[in-house]
């Protein structure tokens, strides 16, 4: 029997870090600081009151892209982390991540490189299936390597990088200021995964096992595959994004639409 389907069904586009988450992005409205833009000058503005110093890790200008995978290296030792930081066009994949897990979507190809090579097993008894301890371990390492990753440190070098960032994820059709809503959504998509804490039961659909219970098997391909991971790993995911969002001060009601300019968002698939 093979895996749980987890085929995307909405629009295509992490913790990629997701998390950046993550997250990461994060990988994710406006945050309390509008990162790397400058007020445009008043005619005739009166002298204004000396303002505090930026805060250390603000952006003073576009980063170079070749800089961003050295800007991240010191947020983790983990090695599955670092080896993610190798991987090509690491903001062009960091803007594909976040842009995914907000509107609900896998980033499968951005994250290639995290697929998992165990196969998806499960233990019947009574005449059902459920998801197999073995299963969940497959992602003990991915949940690790986000649990690795220094929240302050990652809300430094997003706030560094977001010029560069911001401009890869303007590349995928939507418009100046969306990263920020987009980050923001997708945490809190994360966050909220209902991640159950007993067994979870299967049900062989065709050639793939599907959640037994309607609720779980209605959800999103991202909440979905968050559950897959397993209640230990799904919930120190769940825990990371909460720091993230923490980080990076992010404010509520910033969750807002992230559908690309002129583009109309796909009615919900028919189930």
């Amino acid at each position: 029997m093979a895996e749980i389907d987890e085929r995307p069904r909405g629009r295509s586009g992490w913790l990629w870090v997701a998390l950046a988450v993550a997250a990461l992005a994060a990988g994710f409205g406006a945050a309390r600081w509008w990162l790397g833009r400058k007020p445009a000058p008043e005619a005739a503005a009166p002298p204004a009151a000396p303002s505090a110093a930026p805060a250390p890790g603000a952006p003073t200008g576009p980063v170079d892209p070749a800089r961003v995978p050295s800007l991240l290296e010191g947020l983790s030792a983990n090695p599955l982390y670092r080896g993610g930081l190798a991987q090509p066009d690491l903001l062009r994949r960091w803007a594909q991540v976040t842009e995914n897990l907000a509107e609900g979507v896998v980033p499968r190809g951005p994250l290639a490189f995290l697929a998992r090579t165990r196969p998806f097993a499960v233990v019947e008894r009574g005449g059902k299936a459920w998801i197999s301890p073995e299963a969940y371990r497959r992602y003990d390492d991915v949940a690790d390597a986000v649990a690795s990753v220094d929240a302050q440190g990652f809300a430094r070098v997003y706030r560094e990088v977001h010029p560069a960032l911001d401009a890869a994820f303007r590349a995928l059709g939507y418009p100046e200021g969306a990263l920020d809503r987009a980050t923001a959504k997708a945490l809190r998509r994360i966050e909220g995964v209902p991640v159950p804490d007993g067994e979870v039961a299967v049900v062989p659909v065709g050639a793939v096992w599907a959640y037994a219970d309607p609720k779980l098997e209605g959800l999103s391909p991202v909440d979905r595959q968050l559950i897959r991971m397993g209640p230990r790993n799904a919930r120190l995911v769940q825990a990371k994004a909460r720091e993230l969002s923490q980080a990076l001060a992010l404010e509520p009601g910033t969750a807002g639409s992230t559908t690309p300019s002129g583009v109309r968002e796909p009615p919900p698939p028919a189930r």
